[in-house]
């Protein structure tokens, strides 16, 4: 059965006409942007979620240029194609995500990388360091002592012209 279905297959061909269509069919808008605007996300829950709500409440939150789709990999694991790049980076950098007390794990997609091999496990988190000494108060203290708590991703310092500031923000 499957011999003869190879082949078939080995004569099939499109005429001319055929050819055409399908090329372009397949064209793309310009405005529409490729995986590079894809990202993947986890659900961290150990229950069962309604991702359409989930959907919903995340298009309505994130105030993209372009429309945004969701689509289901396996479970807990969501493809989410954002129509420009620039939604994917903005919505990558803000807060850690959360629906109905469930957390969002989201990573840029990364082409013909195994879904198993995503860090989907771990999310970074900004947090607020308070009690540093006026006169330790600076980028590398922040940056040091986020490397205590684990991988430094960013700190948002303000010299807030010379003016003291209660914390230190750094994203771990």
């Amino acid at each position: 059965m499957v011999e003869d279905i190879n082949v078939l297959l080995e004569r099939l061909n499109f005429s001319e006409e055929e050819w055409i269509r399908v090329i372009s069919s397949n064209v793309k808008s310009s405005k529409i942007q490729g995986y590079e605007a894809w990202a993947v996300e986890k659900i961290m829950s150990g229950e069962k979620v309604n991702k359409n709500a989930v959907y919903r409440v995340l298009n309505s939150l994130w105030f993209t240029k372009e429309d945004v789709n969701f689509v289901e990999l396996k479970e807990g694991v969501i493809l989410v194609k954002f129509g420009v790049i620039e939604d994917r980076k903005r919505i990558l950098n803000l807060p850690p995500w959360l629906f109905d007390q469930c957390l969002f794990a989201m990573l840029p997609y990364v082409k013909d990388q195994d879904l198993d091999t995503y860090s989907l496990n771990i999310s970074p988190f900004w947090l607020r360091i308070f009690n540093i000494p006026l006169e330790y108060m600076d980028k590398q203290v922040a940056i040091d002592v986020g490397k205590t708590i684990g991988e430094v991703v960013a700190i948002d310092w303000r010299d807030n012209d010379g003016k003291w500031t209660k914390y230190i923000s750094v994203k771990v």
